[in-house]
């Protein structure tokens, strides 16, 4: 038996390194032979195919290369890049009454990278300004909804480095890898209607009368874009299509500024 034990001892260690030692499961996927601008449409040339971690990849990855070629490119991608189904397509598609403009957001003002094209996005205004009491601040409103994402920069988005190619991955392809870090400000494409829209100003909590404004988006966005100091945020909308609306009369920064009251000085009772 004593004999026997060494030996038993030494499988399990053998059997343990196997495991361990045992690659990853990986998939034959498309990557980019070369570097590829976004619009460029694709060729056979264009294409390789690359055993990569199957941990790493999304679920739209491309394992046949004649399913993208003749395809435009949405988005940059650089040599050994997995090339996804999402990443493939006509970059934007405006309809007859929309226009496209680009408006440039950071993390804070652009949903953290977060946009994709097909969602939907309200914008709020900020505006600095001085009050009639020449008091600085600054004034905002949420102004217009339903406006359609087209594009975003792809070094802002938040999932630009999904699916490259890790640093490990031998072969010749390896040496294009993306290692950039991701932008904290980028651009922005927005589908934007032509026509007139309602901003309105509900001044109903305060007991006044409500009020409008009627304004084209278009140049609303170019004139925020141009003023110094005024800054366009974006918020996501539920991409459902059953986005409750909300009023609101706008927010002048300095009357959120309080004080106490000062406290009575009492007055010194006369001495007897």
């Amino acid at each position: 038996m004593k004999k026997i034990f060494p030996i038993i001892l030494a499988a399990i260690v053998f059997v343990a390194a196997l495991i361990l030692l045992r690659p990853a499961p990986s998939r034959v996927v498309v990557v980019a032979a070369s570097d590829l601008r976004a619009g460029y449409v694709l060729q056979d040339k264009d294409l390789a195919l690359m055993s990569v971690p199957a941990s790493a990849l999304a679920s739209d990855v491309i394992v046949n290369k004649a399913m993208l070629i003749g395809q435009p490119l949405r988005i940059d991608r650089g040599q050994g890049d997995v090339i996804r189904a999402s990443q493939i397509g006509n970059l934007i598609k405006v309809e007859a009454n929309e226009r496209a403009i680009a408006v440039r957001v950071t993390d804070s003002t652009g949903a953290a990278g977060l946009l994709v094209p097909g969602q939907s996005v309200g914008v709020i205004a900020s505006i600095p300004q001085q009050d009639t009491q020449q008091q600085s601040g600054t004034f905002s409103k949420a102004t217009i909804e339903g406006l359609r994402v087209l594009y975003i920069d792809p070094t802002f988005a938040a999932n630009m480095e999904a699916n490259t190619v890790p640093q490990a991955t031998p072969g010749p392809l390896a040496a294009g890898l993306n290692t950039k870090e991701r932008a904290r400000e980028g651009s922005v494409l927005l589908a934007v209607p032509t026509g007139l829209q309602t901003v309105f100003y509900d001044f109903s909590a305060e007991g006044a009368v409500s009020q409008t404004r009627n304004v084209n988006a278009l140049e609303l966005l170019a004139a925020l874009s141009g003023m110094d100091g005024a800054t366009i945020t974006l918020y996501l909308m539920p991409q459902d299509g059953n986005a409750a609306k909300f009023t609101s009369p706008g927010l002048w920064l300095p009357d959120l500024i309080t004080t106490p009251f000062p406290t009575p000085t009492p007055t010194a009772a006369p001495a007897p």
